[in-house]
């Protein structure tokens, strides 16, 4: 089981450095990939924006867009319950996170994935103070995703 957080998502529809290596890593997932609802706005969130700041054109986010609403079918969706939500406040307090960052993170807790795919450097850190195995392993503190900054 595999935790995508938006900035994990954004990765597979844009180029950045380590995106490739990225589309291994989640290609080895079997398929059994997760996110939260949130997930969903984010995405296309970031996608508008990349697509506002001209890094990508208006053809290649109506592409990139049309893409990621086919492949949202394909992933697991965690809802924003109670469960979820109940670690949320020790998790913003303790590593002082954005609310839909703690969001992605109390999801990946309730469900106990095996690995938490992340490029926001805060939020892998907390992940990894809670314990869950990250994706890319490699990734580095000063290596945060663009998309999502």
């Amino acid at each position: 089981m595999l935790y995508l957080d938006t900035s994990a998502v954004l990765k597979l529809y844009l180029q950045e450095p380590g995106s490739a290596e990225f589309r291994e890593d989640v290609g080895r997932s079997q398929g059994r990939l997760f996110t939260s609802r949130v997930t969903y706005a984010e995405t296309i969130a970031g996608l508008a924006r990349v697509h506002r700041e001209h890094r990508i054109t208006r053809h290649t986010y109506r592409r990139k867009r049309a893409q990621f609403e086919s492949d949202w079918m394909a992933l697991q969706i965690v809802e924003v319950t109670q469960q979820v939500l109940r670690p949320c406040p020790a998790l913003i307090e303790k590593y002082a996170l954005r609310g839909f960052d703690a969001i992605h993170l109390g999801s990946a807790i309730w469900l106990e994935v095996a690995a938490f795919a992340c490029f926001d450097v805060r939020l892998r850190s907390a992940a990894q103070g809670e314990g869950l195995a990250l994706i890319p392993a490699g990734h580095g503190p000063n290596e945060s995703s663009r998309a999502l900054q």
